[in-house]
């Protein structure tokens, strides 16, 4: 008997099956991809921008900071009012007022630390400035 060379109608069979479910498997995980890749491109956008205001504030208070002397420290509470209490995007605020202050109470004792709070949706970024 004499033996043919190639493939058996069963083996392409199971070749194509195989090739189809992974390209299904594929093409599905492409489609979720793409659909939900606006809303990750959004969070960053929104994070972005709360980083750049927050690095303009990082800024001024190092502006401030090279004002300051021993003497005549830097008031943290001035430099809310001014600087942290308008920074808006979009004509909306930014500011958590609800946590954001210019005093910080643990065990009694209260010291001048300013603690910035932005938010722009569910983006939060936070910071702490010190004297």
């Amino acid at each position: 008997m004499k033996r043919s060379m190639g493939f058996t109608l069963i083996e392409v069979i199971v070749i194509i099956i195989i090739v189809s479910i992974s390209a299904t498997l594929f093409i599905t995980y492409m489609r979720t991809a793409y659909t939900n890749s606006p809303i990750s491109t959004g969070l960053v956008k929104k994070q972005h921008r709360l980083i750049e205001q927050m690095e303009l504030l990082t800024h001024a208070y190092r502006q401030a900071l090279d004002g300051a002397t021993e003497e005549t420290p830097v008031d943290l509470c001035a430099f809310k009012e001014s600087h942290v209490d308008n920074l808006q995007i979009d004509g909306k605020s930014i500011v958590d007022a609800a946590n954001t202050s210019c005093t910080f109470s643990l065990t009694g004792v209260t010291k001048n630390v300013l603690i910035v709070t932005l938010t722009d949706g569910q983006q939060i970024l936070q910071s702490i400035f010190t004297n």
